[in-house]
Formats: C-alpha cells, sequence, structure tokens
C-alpha cells in the first residue's frame, strides 16, 4: 500500500477534496440560479464568467488526479494507469461535467450547456461523507431487488387494471380524460402514487368507486416499497458501523 492511501485504495480526505466538494455544490446552485437570468444581461454575463473560471478549476482538478492516479495501487504505474483513471465512472462524470467548458466556446445551446453542468450532482458521490450516503442508498436498493421488482409488477398490473376499468365506466362520458386506456394511465398513475393533480377526475359514482379502491390499493404500493428500502438503509448502516468497529480494532 502506498503512503497516505486508504485501505482500499482510494486517497484520503484534505483540503483539496473539501475545496472542489464546496465548489460543486456553489457551482449546482449558480447553474439553478442563472436560469432566472436574461440572455445578455449583467447577471448573465457574471454567471457566465464565474462558470468559466469553475470550468478552468475543475479541468485543473482533473489534470492533477490523471497525473497522480498511477500513486493509487487501483490503477497501476505510468501510462497505463492513467488511461485506467481516465476509464472509470467517476472520471467520465468528470470529464462530462468539464464539457460545458468547451461548449460555452464553441457556442453551444444553452440548455445543453446547463444539462451537462447540472451533472456535477453526480460528482458528490465521490466526496466524503457524501460517498457513504450514496454507497448506503445503493445498498438498500440493490439488497432488496427483488421484493422491489414485485412491487414494480404489482404497480403495473394494478395501473393497467385500474386505467381500463376507468376507461369503460368514463371514456363515454369524458372522452377527452378517459376516451382511451393509454389516457386513463395517466389518471391511474398520478392516483395510485397519491399526488391527485386534480387535472383528471371520475365523475360517475362507479368511476369514484374505482378511485377509491385504486386509492387504498396505491397507499399500499408506498408503503411496501417505503418499508423495504428502509430495512435495507438500517441494514446498510448497521453494516457499516460494524465495517468501522472492525477497522478501528
Amino acid at each position: 500500500m502506498q503512503a497516505g492511501e486508504n485501505p482500499d485504495g482510494s486517497l484520503p480526505d484534505s483540503w483539496f477534496n473539501s475545496f472542489f466538494a464546496y465548489l460543486i455544490v456553489f457551482s449546482i446552485g449558480l447553474v439553478v440560479i442563472g436560469t432566472e437570468f436574461a440572455s445578455g444581461s449583467s447577471l448573465a454575463n457574471i454567471s457566465s464568467r464565474l462558470e468559466a473560471i469553475i470550468g478552468v478549476l475543475f479541468l485543473v482538478e482533473y489534470l492533477i488526479r490523471a497525473w497522480v492516479s498511477p500513486l493509487s495501487k487501483r490503477y497501476g504505474k505510468g501510462i497505463k494507469g492513467i488511461t485506467r483513471y481516465a476509464l472509470t465512472p467517476s472520471s467520465i462524470i468528470d470529464l462530462i461535467a468539464i464539457a460545458p467548458l468547451f461548449l460555452g466556446i464553441v457556442g453551444s445551446e444553452i440548455y445543453l450547456v446547463r444539462i451537462f453542468r447540472l451533472v456535477r450532482i453526480f460528482r458528490l458521490g465521490k466526496v466524503g461523507k457524501f460517498q457513504n450516503a450514496f454507497g448506503h442508498i445503493s445498498y438498500a436498493i440493490s439488497s432488496r431487488l427483488e421484493e422491489l421488482k414485485i412491487v414494480g409488477l404489482y404497480t403495473s398490473v394494478l395501473t393497467l387494471i385500474s386505467s381500463a376499468l376507468l376507461y369503460f365506466a368514463e371514456g363515454k362520458v369524458q372522452p377527452e380524460a378517459f376516451g382511451t386506456i393509454p389516457k386513463a394511465m395517466w389518471w391511474s398513475i398520478i392516483n395510485i402514487t397519491t399526488v391527485g393533480y386534480g387535472d383528471t377526475y371520475p365523475i360517475t359514482p362507479v368511476g369514484r368507486i374505482i378511485t377509491g379502491l385504486t386509492a387504498l390499493a396505491g397507499i399500499s404500493v408506498i408503503a411496501i416499497a417505503a418499508g423495504l428500502i428502509a430495512s435495507g438503509f438500517d441494514e446498510a448502516i448497521a453494516k457499516g458501523k460494524n465495517k468501522s468497529e472492525d477497522n478501528e480494532q
């Protein structure tokens, strides 16, 4: 193991990593706020300059990480190590995050540039506590994947049945909202997820009964899925604590 390296081969947290973690958060906030500025305004120009500076800093960071990547046992030495680092998912995300710097220079569509800038949020997955949090979430979902597949199948069947019933009950009365089964599916999905926009709703007695039953079934879908993920999340945290205690010993 190289000096200063973590047991898993990664490099430890430092002021360098902390600085860029805060810079990622700042840049994401800047992109969000920047959508409020009219194109060509003074605030938009200031925002663009700040984005250019941030882009240059991210580019410098990427080059530094690529240069020192051979120091980590995960990648190996020399050009081969740099190449391996460049092909990792996290490195590719970094490249996408840097892309707006060059897209802005060539004058690409502003919306495309903003989308690429928002990709930076995925870089938080490499930062300290964020990395642990994403790891816990990933474990919670993957450990309950089979059960979640069953819930997904149940939800699909429920959506199809409820939308078909609403089509037969409301199709002739409200053809614009329930005239076809695909149209009724919009209502079904919104009702099952308990969002209830209120843009489409049944007006016949039979349709309202179907709506009530669908809403009750939708609550069970959300409850089951939330319970599965919550149990997986608790298990992930418990494993993380046990691992930390073992490392301390």
